[in-house]
């Protein structure tokens, strides 16, 4: 079985795994605004310490949040013992403004990780945990990619179509051509092409402006995804929650959500090939997930 799905009180089940045993967490927990009846603060302190508990060495920890409230949210998630290392983005164009606000727009992702010793190779090749994927993750350009100028024999990093070669044309011979370099060397070049894969990911995810489009990956809930039978009130788009785990959490590896919801997380995780570890304290919620898992896993996706 790649998943599990419990329903009971995060932190008592949490409090039965072992430690160091889970690979990364990507959860979208209450956000303490009231919205509802489970919506009363941001998980506490002492649920946080048992996320890093059972995490690996080096693993990630994602918690979706509010604007309004992620540094109640990112204090929590550090005084529990993780480090805080970035804080994506996610923009949104379909809430509507409210009384003496701007339109909002974005949620922010406290991105943390578990503390580890040594470097990072070293930490991975022990727990196999800990590098992000950007490999596998570049955002896919919109036509055809970029082409940077270099004027005046000016020093650009080089974009090569297998990692040692750019295609170039040299200052020096105005010849062009495919040319060896080494990896994350400086080179003089008048021309340089994109990485033909995409572009770096970026830690703003969602629509800006049209013409900015192509820089940033846009997931949406679509209502099929949805699924007429589930009522929760903030499901995340799937295509958010599989980029998220492609990115911070190996092949094979365990994503744990402590706060499970509707079950977009675990269904992203099953999608990119990931194992899934769900819980929620409502078994209205986890029966929603089980169903809209074996919809849209082993129904769509024939896992």
């Amino acid at each position: 079985m790649r998943y599990k799905l419990f329903t009971g009180d995060c932190l008592d089940i949490l409090r039965q795994l072992g430690d160091n045993s889970v690979d990364s967490c990507i959860t979208d927990p209450p956000y303490g605004m009231g919205m509802e009846h489970w919506d009363h603060s941001v998980p506490s302190v002492e649920i946080w310490q048992e996320v890093v508990r059972v995490l690996k060495p080096g693993a990630f920890c994602l918690s979706f949040c509010s604007p309004q409230l992620y540094h109640r949210m990112a204090t929590a998630v550090e005084e529990a013992g993780f480090n805080i290392q970035d804080q994506i983005m996610w923009m949104i164009t379909t809430k509507m403004p409210k009384k003496n606000r701007l339109k909002p727009a974005h949620e922010p992702i406290v991105v943390a990780q578990k503390p580890f010793k040594g470097s990072i190779q070293k930490n991975f090749e022990e727990w196999g945990v800990g590098k992000i994927d950007v490999l596998t993750t570049r955002v896919p350009w919109d036509g055809k990619p970029p082409t940077g100028w270099v004027a005046e024999g000016g020093k650009r990093r080089s974009f090569g179509k297998d990692g040692k070669h750019a295609r170039a044309t040299l200052i020096e011979t105005k010849e062009e051509g495919w040319v060896e370099v080494e990896s994350g060397k400086w080179v003089e070049f008048g021309k340089v092409d994109a990485n033909p894969d995409g572009r770096y990911p970026s830690n703003i995810i969602g629509e800006v402006l049209t013409e900015h489009q192509k820089y940033f990956y846009a997931p949406r809930v679509t209502r099929k995804e949805r699924g007429e039978y589930n009522d929760h009130p903030t499901p995340k788009p799937i295509s958010l929650m599989s980029y998220l785990c492609k990115i911070y959490c190996p092949p094979d590896k365990v994503v744990l959500d402590p706060f499970c919801g509707s079950g977009s997380t675990g269904i992203g995780a099953l999608l990119e090939g990931r194992k899934f570890f769900g819980i929620d304290m409502e078994e209205h919620y986890t029966s929603i997930s089980e169903k809209r898992i074996q919809e849209h896993v082993y129904t769509e996706g024939k896992k």
